[in-house]
């Protein structure tokens, strides 16, 4: 088995890897579909669901979407502040306190009963991942 560096200098490689994670992208855009369509069973679309998710106060989703936007469009040329496992670590760890000590929920209820309060804490764990992730958690610029 080649190590990782050796394969991701590997342009057939990484060719394959891009058909497949494409490939599995239109299947769930397509399965999303043929559920919306199928009107077998009320709100069942993959949208829908992780919908409800975060409407029930699940800010985890958020966050990490957050972290991912910072990792995958804003790559770095200067060194972390910590390796990749570690921010990745941290990025899991606050993801777990935020989910076991209800700290969404907490959010929402600092900003009080309003029209959009479920927005702004969304957005708020959004940007926060993503200033996490800005910091701690980027991949690497490819200066070809």
């Amino acid at each position: 088995m080649q190590p990782i560096s050796q394969l991701l200098d590997n342009d057939t490689f990484v060719k394959r890897v891009q058909y497949v994670i494409i490939t599995l992208f239109i299947l769930l855009i397509a399965f999303d579909i043929y559920l919306a369509i199928d009107n077998t069973v009320e709100d069942d679309t993959i949208s829908n669901i992780i919908k409800s998710y975060t409407d029930n106060g699940l800010y985890i989703l958020t966050f990490f979407w957050g972290a991912l936007a910072a990792n995958f469009f804003f790559p770095t040329n200067q060194p972390l502040l910590v390796s990749g496992t570690v921010g990745s670590i941290i990025l899991v760890v606050f993801a777990i306190f935020i989910y076991w000590f209800s700290l969404g929920t907490m959010v929402k209820n600092m900003i009080g009963p309003t029209e959009n309060d479920i927005r702004i804490a969304h957005a708020i764990y959004m940007v926060f991942g993503f200033l996490m992730a800005f910091l701690l958690w980027r991949q690497p610029s490819v200066n070809n």
